[in-house]
C-alpha cells in the first residue's frame, strides 16, 4: 500500500482503539486504559504528521503520478506555491485540518496534569470527529490517490492562487478551524457530566481558535484588496462570509462566558454559541471546498459535500438530544436585574452578533435554497449584507463605548452621568470640530469621527481608573502603577486592545467607502492625468517573463502640489500561457493617509487604460487587523482565570453577610 495511505490507515485504526479505550477507561474506570487511548493520541499526531510530510514531499519533487498533485501543480509552478497547493484542493484541506486536530489533542494528551475527567469525557467527541475524516480521506477525499500512468506534467495552480496570501490566508482559517473543535467536545463533555467549568477550560482554547479566524479573515482580506480586481477588502463573497460566520459567534461567545465566569449566568448561551460555531465552522469547509457555490474562492469540485451535510446534522441532533436529556442541569443563575446595566450590554451584544450571524448566513445560504427550490441560482448582492449589517455595526461600535463605564447589576442616573458626561461632550466637540473641516457624511460623522471618541475616551477612563486602583494599592511610581495595573488586569487591557482594532477598521472602511475618488483614465506615456490632490504620470511601459507568467508593467511618478512622493509606482497584468489567463494584478500604496491604488484594464506598447483610486485611511485597516487586534488576543490568552478563585468569588456573593466584597468590585482577573 502508498506510504500516505498506510499511515492515515494506521492512524484510523489507533483512532478507533483511543476512542474505545477512553469509553471503556471510563465506564470500568481504568485509568491505564485511558494511558494507553493517551499514548494511542500522540500516535496518531505523529502518523498524520509522517502523511502531511509525505505530500509535501510529492508536491516538492513533482510527482505527478499522483492525481491531487497532477491536478494543483506543474513543473513550471514557482517553489513556494508547489508548496502551498498541498491545501489548494478539499483532499489537502481535509488532511491539514485532521493535521492541525491531532496536534491540538496530542498537546493535551502529553500534558498528563490537565488530562481529567472532564478531557477524558470530552476525547472521545474529538476522536470521532478526527476518525470521521480519516475515513474521508482515505475514500472519497484521496489526496494520496494514483494514477495508473505517469503524466508528464501537471495542470498548474489557478492563477489567482498564486499569491502569497495562498501561504497565509487558508493555513490560519483552518489553525482556527482544528482549533474550534476542542471547546466543542469540552461543552458536550461538560453537559454530560453537568461540569460548568467547561466554559472556563475552553476559554483559551477559544481564544486561540479565534485568532486563527481573525488572522486568517484578515489575510483574505488583503489578499481580495491585492489580488482582486474590484478593488475592495471585502465583496460578501459566499465563501468569504464563511469563513467570518464562526468568527462571529466565537466572538459572542468569548463575550458570553464572561457573565458566566463572574455571575454563573448565559449558560445556554455558551452552550449554542460553540455548538454553532462548530457547525458554521464544517459549513464553510462544505461551501470552501465542495463546490456547491460559485465564487472566485472556491478551490474546485468534490463529491464530499453529502458527508460534511452527514456529518453537520448528526452533530446537531446528537447535540440537541443532549441538551434536552441534561436540560435540567443548565440552569443559569438570575443576573440580569435592569435593562441599563453592564449584564445587559454584554446580552444586546449577543444579539447583535447573533442577528448579523443570521443575516449573512441567511444571504450565503440563499442561493442553494433558490436553486434547489426553483431551479436556478439568486445570488445576493453586497446591497443586501450592508442594509442590515451596517446598522448592527454601528451598534456594536456604541456598545464598546458604554459596556466599559456601566454599572454592574443597575446604572443610577447619577452614575451615568457621572461616568459619560465628559466622553458625550468630547464627541460632541470632535463632531462640531469635523463638520467646521467639511466632513458632512452620516456615517463619517456620528460613526467615525463621533463613535472614535466615544470609544477611545470610555477606554481611557475605565484604563485611568484601573491605574488609580493600583496606586492606591501600592504606590510605586507612575510608570510601576501603569505596568503593574496592566499585568494584573491582561485580559481587560487585552480586551480594550481588541476594541480598539475593531473601531481602526470600522473607521479604515468607512473612511474608504464614503472618500474614495475612483476614475478609469486611457493613459498614454508621458502624460499627466489628475485625480484628487494627485497627479500621476505615466512614465513608461516595460513587459518581462516572471517565473511561469508574462508580466505587462505601466510605471508611474505621483506628484502633490508638484512634488514628487512617488517614483516607479506599478499597474500590472499577468498571462498565463498554460491556463490562457490573463489577470489583474492589483498595486496599492500608502502615502500620508492615502491608500493609491492601480488596477491596470489593458496596456499596450504605449499606454495603458488604468482605474486609479485614492482611498483614505485604509492603513488603519491592517495595522488594527494584524497588529492591535492579535496583540490584544494574544495578551488575552496569556491570562488565567483561576477556577478555585471563581468558585470563592461564588460564595462570597451567597453570602449575605460580607456585602463589601461581590464580584462588582473586582476587575478582570
Amino acid at each position: 500500500m502508498e506510504l500516505g495511505e498506510t499511515t492515515l490507515t494506521i492512524a484510523l485504526i489507533l483512532t478507533a482503539y483511543a476512542i474505545f479505550a477512553h469509553i471503556i477507561g471510563i465506564w470500568k474506570k481504568k485509568n491505564e486504559l485511558i494511558d494507553s487511548g493517551r499514548i494511542a493520541i500522540i500516535g496518531i499526531a505523529i502518523l498524520t504528521t509522517i502523511a502531511s510530510i509525505w505530500l509535501f514531499n510529492l508536491f516538492i519533487t513533482r510527482n505527478f503520478q499522483y492525481e491531487y498533485v497532477a491536478i494543483y501543480s506543474s513543473l513550471d509552478l514557482p517553489m513556494v506555491y508547489t508548496i502551498s497547493a498541498f491545501w489548494a484542493g478539499a483532499d489537502g484541506s481535509l488532511l491539514l485540518w485532521a493535521w492541525l486536530i491531532s496536534i491540538y489533542i496530542a498537546i493535551i494528551a502529553a500534558r498528563g496534569k490537565s488530562y481529567d475527567n472532564l478531557i477524558k469525557h470530552a476525547m472521545p467527541i474529538v476522536l470521532i470527529t478526527l476518525a470521521y475524516f480519516f475515513y474521508m480521506l482515505l475514500t472519497v477525499s484521496r489526496p494520496f490517490r494514483m494514477l495508473d500512468f505517469m503524466p508528464v506534467d501537471g495542470n498548474g495552480l489557478n492563477p489567482l492562487l498564486q499569491d502569497p496570501g495562498m501561504l497565509f490566508h487558508p493555513t490560519t482559517l483552518f489553525w482556527g478551524y482544528a482549533g474550534v473543535i476542542i471547546p466543542f467536545a469540552l461543552m458536550v463533555a461538560g453537559i454530560y457530566l453537568a461540569d460548568d467549568t467547561w466554559t472556563y477550560r475552553a476559554r483559551r482554547w477559544a481564544l486561540w481558535a479565534w485568532l486563527g479566524l481573525a488572522l486568517g479573515n484578515m489575510f483574505g482580506s488583503y489578499w481580495a484588496y491585492t489580488v482582486l480586481n474590484w478593488g475592495g477588502f471585502w465583496g460578501w463573497d459566499p465563501v468569504e462570509n464563511a469563513s467570518f460566520l464562526p468568527w462571529l459567534t466565537m466572538t459572542a461567545f468569548y463575550h458570553s462566558t464572561m457573565i458566566t465566569e463572574r455571575k454563573g449566568g448565559m449558560k445556554f448561551w455558551n452552550i449554542l454559541l460553540i455548538l454553532f460555531t462548530w457547525e458554521l465552522t464544517v459549513y464553510g469547509t462544505l461551501l470552501t471546498r465542495s463546490g456547491i457555490i460559485a465564487s472566485v474562492h472556491t478551490f474546485g469540485e468534490s463529491v464530499t459535500a453529502p458527508y460534511y451535510i452527514n456529518y453537520m446534522i448528526v452533530v446537531l441532533a446528537a447535540t440537541l438530544i443532549l441538551v434536552a436529556w441534561k436540560y435540567n442541569s443548565i440552569q443559569s443563575k438570575k443576573v440580569f436585574e435592569s435593562f441599563v446595566s453592564r449584564e445587559a450590554s454584554f446580552l444586546y451584544n449577543n444579539w447583535i452578533f447573533m442577528a448579523a450571524t443570521a443575516s449573512v448566513l441567511w444571504g450565503t445560504t440563499y442561493p442553494l435554497l433558490s436553486e434547489a427550490f426553483r431551479g436556478y441560482k439568486v445570488m445576493v448582492g453586497p446591497s443586501f449584507y450592508n442594509q442590515i449589517n451596517v446598522p448592527l455595526g454601528i451598534a456594536l461600535l456604541f456598545l464598546m463605548a458604554i459596556c466599559p463605564l456601566i454599572a454592574w447589576r443597575k446604572a443610577s442616573v447619577p452614575h451615568l452621568k457621572r461616568n459619560f458626561t465628559k466622553p458625550l461632550v468630547a464627541a460632541v466637540i470632535a463632531m462640531v470640530i469635523a463638520f467646521a473641516l467639511g466632513i458632512r457624511d452620516f456615517y463619517a460623522l456620528f460613526v467615525a469621527v463621533a463613535g472614535t471618541v466615544l470609544v477611545v475616551s470610555t477606554h481611557l477612563l475605565d484604563i485611568s481608573r484601573i491605574v488609580n486602583k493600583q496606586k492606591k494599592l501600592e504606590d510605586a511610581g507612575p510608570l510601576k502603577n501603569i505596568s503593574k495595573a496592566f499585568w494584573n488586569n491582561r485580559r481587560t487591557f487585552g480586551g480594550y486592545m481588541c476594541h480598539i482594532a475593531i473601531l481602526m477598521i470600522i473607521v479604515a472602511a468607512a473612511g474608504a467607502v464614503v472618500y474614495e475618488q475612483a476614475q478609469t483614465f486611457n493613459m498614454r506615456v508621458g502624460g499627466t492625468y489628475s485625480l484628487g490632490d494627485y497627479d500621476f504620470k505615466l512614465t513608461n511601459i516595460d513587459q518581462y517573463a516572471q517565473n511561469n507568467r508574462d508580466v505587462q508593467a505601466a510605471y508611474f511618478d505621483v506628484y502633490k502640489n508638484g512634488e514628487k512622493i512617488l517614483t516607479k509606482a506599478e499597474a500590472r497584468m499577468y498571462h498565463y500561457a498554460r491556463q490562457e489567463s490573463t489577470n489583474v494584478k492589483p498595486m496599492a500604496y500608502t502615502v500620508g493617509i492615502d491608500d493609491l491604488y492601480f488596477s491596470a484594464q489593458a496596456i499596450t506598447a504605449d499606454g495603458a487604460t488604468v482605474k486609479l483610486k485614492v482611498m483614505p485611511l485604509m492603513f488603519l485597516m491592517w495595522i488594527g487587523g494584524f497588529y492591535v487586534l492579535i496583540l490584544g488576543i494574544l495578551i488575552c490568552i496569556s491570562t488565567v482565570v483561576p477556577i478555585r478563585q471563581k468558585i470563592l468569588f461564588d460564595d462570597i456573593n451567597i453570602n449575605k453577610n460580607i456585602k463589601e466584597i461581590t464580584t462588582e468590585n473586582v476587575h478582570e482577573i
